[in-house]
């Protein structure tokens, strides 16, 4: 007759598992209420667990008070009266959050509304478009640094995406390999549904429990990361909420003021020899058409609709006198609005185009797509329509 023989070791580790499993459950919970007590205090925070993670985008989204805010360098270069500082106090309600910097194109804000994921569901938007992406090939550089290998993994692995919509993705991030050298799953997975054969279809499902329990883990260290930051952060100055009718004609009139001063002490720009009306339509429309953004934004319009948000599309106007010293004619130049219009109508989002302020001198604070303060006065009354309801075409 065999007697038992204690197994210490066996105790001893389930002990380990019990207390690493209440640690980690522990943390978890202490990131996330942190996340929910100071997401709303990270509007002007530009660091990479806000832009490159994913936790304090999904736990933004989930607030009914803030109003998301993609773009590039415009939020980045901030002028008197941007959105995030005008509506800091939720004058009407709401804070503006914005998530961009500088070299932010359309095939990373694709990847960072993927990895948010149903948190998307029902939520309004807003994408700041610089029209300057549209008319040249997308700078691998600025990709690079805006990379972000958890929303890429987000997106590749995702449950709530259509095979379709993540193999069109899978083969614009694959046109950057440089971003996945260190990522062996995630660029094998971006292989296989970029490919989309019958085979690779069977083989990228075989690697997506693997690749959602990385993503999963990558998440988990996310929610950690986004903690520490917040409270290793500088002490936020408390901001009451401070109600007010907001009279849009008074604050435009004085944006137009400030910008004006402005424009008075930058350093006057090296004149640029005039080139004749219509002289480079042909090259301007050849970029235009072959632009890689024009794709990217429809990506990532598919995802939000696949996710069920509500998207607006505020376009800076073109800088028309810049086109047209160089050349470019009013009628090629009106060829980027109507195509803008196209495609956001065949995603059903809805667009506003400052066509109006396209010769306007005030509306930005440089030659370069960065808004002086008139022109986030405008933006400003255009985010407040879209948040309360409100038709904000122009």
């Amino acid at each position: 007759m065999t007697q038992d023989v204690p197994r210490p070791h066996l105790l001893a580790s389930l002990l380990a598992l019990l207390i690493t499993s209440a640690a980690l459950t522990f943390g978890y919970d202490w990131c996330r209420n942190v996340e929910r007590q100071h997401v709303a205090d990270l509007t002007s925070d530009l660091s990479d667990p806000k832009l490159h993670g994913v936790a304090i985008q999904r736990e933004a989204f989930k607030r009914d008070d803030l109003l998301m805010l993609y773009g590039s360098s415009e939020l980045v270069k901030l002028a008197p009266s941007a959105a995030p500082e005008f509506f800091q106090d939720y004058p009407t309600g709401f804070r503006v959050f914005p998530v961009g910097k500088e070299g932010t194109s359309a095939l990373a804000i694709m990847q960072k509304v993927a990895a948010v994921g149903k948190d998307l569901n029902g939520k309004k938007v807003v994408f700041s478009l610089s029209p300057s992406f549209f008319f040249q090939e997308l700078n691998a550089k600025w990709y690079e640094g805006n990379f972000s290998p958890l929303q890429a993994s987000s997106l590749v692995f995702s449950n709530e995406l259509s095979f379709d919509l993540k193999r069109d993705a899978a083969r614009r991030l694959l046109a950057y390999p440089e971003t996945l050298n260190d990522h062996w799953l995630l660029e094998a997975a971006a292989y296989r549904l970029a490919r989309g054969t019958t085979l690779d279809r069977a083989l990228y499902y075989a690697s997506l429990p693997l690749g959602r329990l990385e993503t999963a883990v990558g998440c988990l260290q996310d929610h950690f990361e986004a903690a520490l930051h917040i409270v290793e952060r500088p002490p936020t100055p408390d901001h009451p909420r401070v109600r007010r009718v907001l009279n849009w004609d008074d604050a435009l009139r004085k944006a137009d003021g400030v910008a004006r001063q402005l424009a008075a002490k930058v350093k006057v720009q090296p004149k640029i020899k005039q080139r004749p009306t219509g002289s480079r339509d042909g090259v301007f429309l050849a970029r235009l058409k072959q632009a890689t953004e024009w794709k990217d934004f429809d990506l990532a319009l598919r995802v939000v609709r696949e996710l069920g948000g509500e998207p607006l599309l505020l376009s800076m106007p073109i800088h028309a006198k810049d086109l047209e010293t160089v050349g470019v004619s009013r009628k090629a130049r009106v060829a980027y609005p109507e195509r803008l219009s196209l495609l956001a109508a065949e995603h059903g989002a809805r667009l506003v185009y400052f066509r109006a302020h396209e010769e306007d001198p005030f509306f930005f604070s440089d030659h370069l797509d960065h808004l002086s303060s008139l022109g986030w006065a405008y933006y400003n009354e255009t985010l407040d329509d879209f948040f309360h309801g409100r038709d904000p075409s122009l």
